[in-house]
């Protein structure tokens, strides 16, 4: 009786594993379909490369060009005088790892790596979100098949930067302080607000340490006491100083890729201002808000949604977003869609937020599908407020 009870049982988790599984593979393949309809609809060529290459625009420009070129010292007769030290090096690296393996061109290479990147996203979610199955299924139908699927489907930093962060929040739920570390080394190669996850990892600590009893002056002594605790932390800003390092010695300038943010049109400023005049940037004709006025209302967006998750205890999550689009508010709006977009803990909020009930759960599935071509189609056109 007992080992028939156990089959059952056993024959249940094979099936929820299965489904797990197929269910981002589905939105995967759904999502590809829908964004070589939006293609070939505005395109002569409809081979695959011309797919791949039509989707590389504005910043997959710049990483396939460190991926096969490296970075330039500086300056270089006949090259542009803005340098590529402000893009961060680990998916480029990535890239050209795999392209000495295979004799494919880069754009081909990193699109493949950033689905995967995508569908690991996915499968790293599901104990995130409590094994919460319509959750689970709409956020993968956004990472997906969404209207900001296309992000995840070219050389952008956004697929290895979710894969990541979930990798150091699942981590950091397990306990396991020494896996969040390296993933916060990782994320502080593959963008520069990566590096701040590490105040997450602390706070984690913290938490921890104070469910345990101990007092907030006793934490320090408590670190002290634990080495795992300490390397976790001394190795979370690993990436970022590695590329510090490489600046210097070939630069002679550690910070290149803070300097290079004015040649880009990035001069320091107040978040509110930028956010007013974003707000105040009205459209010289028709009634649909204007560029600035998506990226102040995403942004806006985004900072709500990290006040629901503090609201629901998720502090460290709650601040390392809050930092992640408060510091590029520093300079202005540019790429905030991306950058809300590209910050797992607060998609997988709202993605648990939309199937609270069924039937906005199902409006919100239809609408991801449904948005999927038309914004596939305002990136191909070079839509200014999805840089």
């Amino acid at each position: 009786m007992d080992l028939a009870i156990e089959d059952v049982a056993r024959a249940k988790r094979g099936i929820r594993l299965t489904v797990i599984a197929a269910v981002p593979l589905l939105f995967l393949l759904s999502g590809l379909a829908i964004r070589y309809g939006a293609f070939a609809s505005v395109s002569p060529a409809t081979s695959l490369t011309a797919y791949v290459r039509a989707f590389c625009k504005w910043d997959c420009t710049w990483y396939v060009d460190i991926s096969e070129q490296g970075y330039e010292r500086f300056p270089i007769p006949g090259h542009t005088n803005i340098g590529r030290w402000g893009f961060f090096p680990l998916y480029p690296m990535l890239v050209a790892a795999v392209r000495s393996i295979l004799p494919v061109p880069t754009i081909l290479i990193a699109t493949a790596i950033s689905l995967a990147c995508g569908y690991v996203s996915c499968l790293t979610a599901w104990p995130l979100m409590d094994k919460n199955m319509r959750a689970y299924v709409l956020y993968c139908a956004f990472l997906l098949s969404g209207p900001f699927s296309f992000y995840f489907a070219t050389f952008l930093t956004e697929p290895l930067f979710v894969l990541l962060t979930s990798c150091l929040f699942l981590a950091l739920k397990r306990s396991n302080y020494l896996a969040a570390g390296l993933s916060c080394a990782l994320l502080s190669a593959t963008r520069p607000v990566g590096v701040f996850a590490v105040l997450a990892i602390v706070m984690r600590m913290f938490e921890e340490h104070r469910a345990k009893g101990g007092s907030a002056s006793a934490f320090p002594r408590r670190l002290l006491g634990r080495p795992d605790l300490i390397i976790a932390i001394l190795i979370s800003p690993a990436g970022v100083f590695a590329f510090m390092f490489f600046l210097h010695v070939t630069l002679g300038d550690g910070f290149a890729f803070a300097h290079v943010q004015r040649a880009f049109g990035r001069v320091g400023g107040s978040p509110l201002l930028f956010l007013w005049d974003g707000l105040s940037y009205h459209p010289a004709s028709g009634w649909l808000p204007s560029a600035p006025q998506w990226s102040a209302l995403t942004a806006i967006g985004g900072l709500a949604l990290t006040g629901v998750l503090a609201a629901r205890r998720q502090y460290g999550a709650a601040l390392f977003c809050a930092i992640a689009l408060i510091l590029p508010l520093t300079s202005n709006l540019a790429s905030m869609v991306r950058y809300v977009v590209g910050l797992a803990p607060l998609t997988m909020l709202a993605a648990v937020l939309l199937s609270a009930s069924k039937p906005t759960f199902a409006v919100a599935l239809i609408v991801f599908l449904t948005t999927c071509y038309f914004m596939t189609l305002a990136w191909l056109g070079g839509y200014l407020a999805l840089v």
